[in-house]
């Protein structure tokens, strides 16, 4: 007897179905797992002919063949335990097999025959609803990120959450089991960042976050050691507008394929904020692995990667970074078949001027080498800083500024303010996007004054800066302008944007 379930399998962050044969025939005792199953799947035969027994069933003395469809897709995964398991049971004849057709199954199973948690639920269950399947059955801890498919509006699938294997196959026969018609709403933990009102001084370098946010802008910050660029990035999440429920799922996607959703937190609801260590490695960064999981930029989607002293990292790992920039994805090949992770990121980098940090600096001399100088700089490629959109010299900061009571500070409430309204103004204007994420050809449709054009001109001509540049001051202009509540693109905001370009020589 042949029976058939489904489950599904990650790809990237998307959740592909996969339709369970389970054939039981004569033969000698044995399991086969065909469809090119990895090893974490192989071994699941025994894990699940010891829950089998320990929960009652009987386990057939004959052969088994499992196969997993299709076929050209590599599975990985302990989910797949449960399918496996029930597709036995359904081939024994203790379930219906017309019932088990329109059942999703995702689970691990102890040897004990308990349902465990897995990751990645959400994307495999909004997958297997995309090819019709109305009822899952999932482990009992996995039900309140599952419910996350539910939300918003959408009916979503019958979600079943079994403890054990006697629970999946009493809910496959329709009886009563203990969180049917039970939902739990996902957990929503509030992220508390530090506030901007902490740091005294930088006002230039605070103005710099807001059009940086507001835009959709990367910003380099360069500056001596401890006058608080590492303080401005780890604040600039408190002034990132709110996630929207798509953003929401996408995040929690990711980090429930990471294995990253820690226990209380079904959703991720804030926008995250990632600072990897200069010593990662790219695989790391960029995520990869025979089966392929997110990295540091993926983890970052919908929030800030922090790269902190920038110069200390490998250059190939940053110069790695400049499709992901652009195309705001990453696709990872491995056999034959292509992963992909959003990547749409806010990156922040914050530099020294050099190894020791105060080469520059009026109060400290510089202790480098001309060689060790040049080495540093190496690290951050032309082409590269041509990516980051806005590039600022920090201060030291006075004595005077640092009396100051953190009340008397700009703070982050105060600059989210300043950020939604640039946001809401760019809305009414009809766009869209943010000025960050604007082709060339519309930004050659934005309004700019007279004066405008003519600084532009002067600058292009005068500073030497490339058409890339030259584009990039046009999008930083027009943040603004929406900041300011100005339709037109004056002067004054062109002039603002070309402070926040420092020639790459002025920095290297």
């Amino acid at each position: 007897m042949i029976s058939v379930v489904y489950t599904a399998v990650c790809e990237g962050i998307e959740g592909i179905p996969v339709q369970v044969e389970t054939d039981i025939g004569p033969g000698l005792p044995q399991i086969n797992i065909v469809g090119l199953a990895s090893t974490t799947v192989m071994e699941s035969r025994e894990r699940i002919k010891s829950g089998l027994l320990n929960s009652g069933f009987e386990y057939p003395r004959r052969r088994v063949t499992v196969n997993l469809i299709p076929a050209g897709i590599r599975k990985n995964g302990s989910h797949l335990d449960l399918a496996i398991a029930m597709g036995i049971l359904g081939a024994m004849g203790y379930a219906d097999a017309d019932a088990l057709r329109e059942i999703g199954f995702i689970g691990e199973i102890s040897l004990q025959g308990d349902v465990c948690r897995v990751e990645g639920v959400l994307p495999m269950i909004l997958g297997m609803e995309k090819a019709g399947i109305r009822r899952v059955v999932l482990p009992a801890e996995n039900l309140a990120e599952a419910e996350l498919a539910r939300e918003g509006g959408s009916a979503g699938p019958e979600l079943l959450a079994v403890r054990n294997l006697q629970e999946c196959l009493d809910a496959v026969q329709g009886k009563k089991i203990p969180s049917q018609g039970e939902r739990v709403r996902p957990a929503i933990r509030e992220t508390e960042y530090a506030d901007f009102s902490d740091i005294s001084g930088q006002e230039n370098a605070k103005r710099a976050a807001v059009i940086a946010v507001a835009g959709h802008h990367g910003l380099l910050m360069m500056g001596s050691p401890g006058c608080g660029k590492t303080m401005i990035a780890r604040r600039i999440p408190s002034i990132l507008p709110p996630l929207t429920r798509q953003q929401m799922v996408e995040t929690t996607m990711i980090y429930s394929i990471a294995g990253k959703l820690e226990k209380g937190q079904e959703i991720i609801s804030a926008p995250p904020f990632r600072h990897p260590h200069h010593s990662i490695g790219k695989a790391g960064l960029l995520g990869g692995g025979s089966y392929p999981v997110p990295g540091e930029i993926t983890m970052a989607h919908n929030g800030v990667l922090f790269l902190d002293e920038v110069g200390e990292f490998k250059r190939e790992n940053i110069e790695a970074l400049r499709i992901p920039l652009e195309e705001g994805e990453i696709t990872h090949f491995r056999h034959g078949r292509a992963y992909r992770f959003p990547s749409d990121f806010r990156l922040v980098m914050a530099t020294n001027p050099c190894p020791c940090g105060y080469l520059g600096d009026p109060e400290r001399e510089c202790r480098c080498s001309p060689g060790e100088i040049e080495n540093y700089r190496k690290r951050l490629s032309g082409p590269m800083l041509e990516r980051m959109d806005m590039l600022i010299q920090m201060e030291k900061v006075h004595y005077d500024e640092l009396n100051r009571k953190p009340d008397e500070n700009l703070s982050s409430k105060e600059m989210r303010k300043m950020v939604m309204q640039a946001i809401d103004f760019a809305a009414a204007r009809g766009q869209e996007k943010p000025n960050g994420l604007l082709e060339d050809r519309e930004v050659q449709q934005l309004e700019i004054s007279a004066e405008g054009r003519k600084i532009l001109q002067n600058a292009y001509t005068n500073l030497k800066l490339s058409p890339r540049t030259w584009i990039k001051v046009q999008k930083v202009a027009r943040t603004i302008a929406d900041a300011e509540q100005s339709e037109c693109i004056e002067g004054e905001h062109i002039l603002e944007a070309l402070s926040y370009r420092t020639a790459p020589e002025d920095i290297y």
